[in-house]
């Protein structure tokens, strides 16, 4: 029998048991190989199979690690989140476009909005700022480094402008403006 056929089990052994490779000789086409004869010494199978018990054992504890991390991350923003929507002054960070990537409670609420989240869907497509040049002169301020407007304009939900007092730092690492406000002077 040429070295490359296949091999049927002899005597009472179930076809299961025998173990087939692919044929890595000069034998044409796909051929197999039975591997029932080609053992491994118990030594190398008792290593191997504890090799792969401390991968599974380093898998759960990586597992284990990675969901604290995460359990910790969520922590974080939701603290995070409770700070920024508990402070008593609007707070918002914004693209250099002036599109609002996100805001607190109160920022939203001073523009007229209901949420922060309608503050960016409806801000993000009509404008925060009364105007593009306003836009610019606030925004600018912060990469500037003049850091303070005393006069921001903004466009209220409804239409109407509003004078506030903000503050502006940038985030060159984001690409964004941080805005507070100190100071709500008037609407008209």
């Amino acid at each position: 029998m040429p070295v490359h056929a296949l091999k049927q089990p002899e005597g009472n052994v179930p076809s299961r048991f025998i173990l087939f490779r692919e044929c890595k000789g000069p034998c044409p086409g796909r051929h197999y190989v039975a591997m029932r004869d080609n053992h491994r010494p118990k030594q190398d199978l008792i290593h191997e199979v504890t090799g792969l018990r401390k991968q599974i054992v380093d898998l759960k504890e990586a597992m284990v690690a990675r969901r604290r991390v995460e359990d910790a991350l969520r922590s974080a923003e939701a603290l995070l989140r409770s700070l920024a929507d508990g402070a008593p002054v609007g707070l918002c960070l914004f693209r250099r476009d002036g599109t609002p990537l996100a805001a607190n409670g109160p920022f939203a609420r001073l523009l007229g909005y209901d949420s922060p989240a309608e503050l960016q869907r409806i801000g993000g497509v009509l404008g925060v700022f009364a105007t593009a040049e306003e836009q610019s002169r606030v925004l600018g301020s912060a990469w500037s480094g003049t850091g303070s407007v005393p006069n921001a304009l903004f466009r209220h939900k409804d239409g109407s402008r509003l004078s506030l007092g903000a503050l502006t730092s940038a985030c060159a690492e984001h690409e964004a403006v941080t805005l507070a406000i100190y100071d709500h002077a008037f609407q008209g």
